[in-house]
């Protein structure tokens, strides 16, 4: 009998989606599948509409818990899963109808830890699903996981994804972090030094919806990608993955000089700029003689971080559009205390 997979969907508030992202499972050519959906204190009607899908199909299983977040919400989908496989889907998105029997091919032939495909962005629930007779299915190093492809991160997003159970439990995923979550715990299970692939397919639809998490305005939550970046350099100081150390040291400042530039003129302002100088100060040494970060890197990303306005003025210089974003933007005068 194939291995049972499990699919775990974090479901807050998702009446008009989840439905949609529950039958692109069940409708897998790939059968042995249980679809654990936690609902994280939704107030809306998701919790019913799950629930008539679940009278017609046994492979759906619900939990709820109160309103906790997505990481928690993923956690307790991740100790509850019976399945020998692991994968993770958002409830607004949806899958290829082959993505599953694919991705199990793939680890049992070669013995992988994780393998991943690829996720396309979309403003469409119906986007086209050409029949798949072949594909490339390759050892995958963490500098190609963790490298930009049309504008996707494959190691970010801990989506379009099959992991083995005894792998996936090896790390969690940060609870109060509600922005970069899941590359904090993918980076976690690639540090144990799992052996990992990529097919080079599209198998996962990210639907981008107005009013999502990705789309609103600034906020203080959308921050804790820096708190996740802080927490995943102190979790690989000691490391011998010297390419996460330098990759999660460079991105910290990356996430810095954006959020900084994007609190500006809203209520989140001066915590923002109060917690990037304390924890951009607190890695600088460690930036600095880190011999895995390019040295044209450092000699930007230094005075980027001691000046916001040079930050600003290059990203003008770069992208000329900017302009228009710091001109009209809100502006709140901010007076930081050293």
């Amino acid at each position: 009998m194939s291995a049972m997979v499990s699919v775990i969907i974090p479901v807050y508030n998702l009446e008009d989606y989840i439905e949609h992202c529950i039958k692109s499972i069940l409708s897998q050519t790939y059968k042995n599948i249980e679809v654990i959906c936690v609902d994280d204190g939704s107030t809306d009607s998701s919790a019913q509409v799950i629930g008539e899908l679940l009278k017609s199909d046994s492979r759906i299983r619900y939990i709820y818990q109160e309103n906790a977040g997505v990481s928690a919400a993923r956690n307790k989908g991740l100790e509850s899963a019976r399945g020998e496989y692991i994968m993770f889907i958002d409830g607004d998105d949806y899958m290829h109808n082959q993505a599953v029997e694919i991705l199990v091919k793939c680890i049992e032939e070669n013995d992988y830890g994780m393998v991943s495909g690829h996720q396309k962005s979309t403003y469409e629930l119906d986007e086209e699903m050409p029949l798949i007779e072949s594909y490339d299915c390759h050892d995958a190093s963490h500098e190609e996981l963790f490298k930009t492809v049309n504008g996707n991160v494959i190691g970010k997003s801990s989506c379009a994804k099959l992991f083995k159970r005894e792998d996936a439990l090896k790390a969690r995923f940060p609870v109060g972090i509600a922005n970069g979550e899941d590359a904090n715990y993918i980076i976690r299970l690639l540090a144990t030094g799992m052996k990992t692939a990529i097919v080079d397919l599209t198998l996962y639809y990210y639907y981008t919806r107005e009013n999502s998490s990705v789309t609103s305005g600034f906020s203080e939550s959308k921050f804790s990608i820096t708190l996740s970046f802080d927490d995943l350099c102190e979790f690989l100081r000691d490391s011998e993955c010297s390419f996460l150390r330098a990759y999660c040291l460079q991105y910290l400042y990356q996430t810095i000089f954006y959020n900084r530039t994007n609190s500006i003129g809203t209520p989140a302002q001066k915590y923002v700029m109060r917690e990037s100088k304390r924890i951009g100060d607190k890695w600088l040494e460690d930036f600095k003689n880190n011999d895995d970060i390019d040295a044209k890197i450092k000699k930007l990303f230094i005075p980027f971080f001691k000046s916001r306005h040079l930050y600003e003025f290059a990203r003008m210089v770069k992208d000329p559009t900017m302009i228009i974003f710091y001109i009209t933007r809100p502006f709140k005068k901010f007076r930081r205390k050293d």
